[in-house]
């Protein structure tokens, strides 16, 4: 069967899911406060909890991948988030699951004006995102307990699907007025776009061309928010985002992105499981998925 677009894009995010643990997914995340182990990718060797942790001290940005409807995945980033607020109180968290339109409820969330039965409504999350809310609750209500600023990374879904139609060249002159600066020639991040797209399953020839654009506006709007937020006279010292794997991983997609427009140094980390962490250590240290690996068992 052939996908709709958008929800072929959204997948490409959470690859290489794995059935939830039978725990309620809410539990799991707000449970995880350690890796079973960390390792630093660019020696292959574990590292210990509080060298892994002064590391990102030094980092403008920190991005945390995620299989979207893994918990696990989740309280990695939960775990990480309270960590690096207790380091720097001036920190800002970025969102892939809320859309650039709706910053306004996310903004009132923060300021605790709104609750949640209020942010879900007018960030038409259930409709725009519909990955199981409780696995970002205990992150959100961190960020609203304690005034942190949430910032709306992704690009509209009206935006998005337009460009996996008919391609960048399609847009009205309205919807091209609303894109970043887009970097189409990246033959790196191409060729890892592909190796998540299975070809067999979908659109072959130019509605691959199609659905990689679409890939690219939302990494390029990502990468310019996060920029953006952190360039301002009175933005934060610092961002952790959480957004699915392929956005960030090997650096190729959002950080490297942001980092163009000056948001560095940056750092990624990915939650992995036993097996997915053999396989990056077969590969050279330049091809790993990520700075660090977050190991999770199983």
């Amino acid at each position: 069967m052939r996908l709709a677009p958008l929800l072929l894009l959204a997948c490409l995010g959470c690859a290489g899911a794995t059935k939830p643990d039978p725990q309620t997914a809410e539990s799991i995340v707000r449970s995880q406060a350690a890796p079973r182990t960390l390792v630093d990718a660019a020696t292959g060797k574990s590292i210990e909890t509080e060298a892994f942790l002064a590391v990102l001290r030094t980092k403008k940005v920190v991005y945390v991948g995620e299989r979207h409807d893994q918990p696990s995945d989740h309280g990695a980033q939960y775990a990480i988030l309270r960590q690096l607020h207790r380091d720097e109180a001036s920190l800002a968290i970025g969102m892939e699951m809320f859309q650039v339109p709706f910053q306004e409820p996310l903004t009132k969330w923060s300021a605790g004006l709104i609750d949640e039965t209020v942010l879900r409504r007018e960030t038409e999350y259930d409709e725009r995102w519909g990955f199981d809310f409780s696995m970002y609750r205990p992150i959100l209500e961190y960020a609203r307990n304690r005034g942190i600023e949430v910032v709306a990374l992704n690009a509209p879904q009206e935006l998005a699907y337009a460009v996996a139609k008919g391609g960048v060249d399609s847009l009205s002159p309205e919807q091209a007025a609303a894109l970043p600066e887009l970097d189409l020639a990246n033959e790196q991040h191409r060729a890892l776009f592909d190796s998540e797209f299975d070809e067999g399953d979908h659109a072959v020839g130019v509605a691959v061309d199609q659905y990689y654009e679409a890939q690219v506006v939302w990494d390029e709007t990502m990468g310019a928010r996060v920029a953006e937020i952190l360039g301002r006279v009175d933005g934060p010292a610092k961002m952790i985002v959480f957004a699915g794997r392929v956005h960030v991983k090997r650096g190729l997609g959002v950080p490297d992105r942001a980092a163009k427009r000056g948001s560095v140094p940056y750092a990624v980390v990915l939650p992995v499981t036993d097996k997915e962490l053999k396989a990056e250590l077969k590969r050279p240290p330049e091809e790993r998925s990520a700075d660090f690996f977050w190991a999770l068992g199983r």
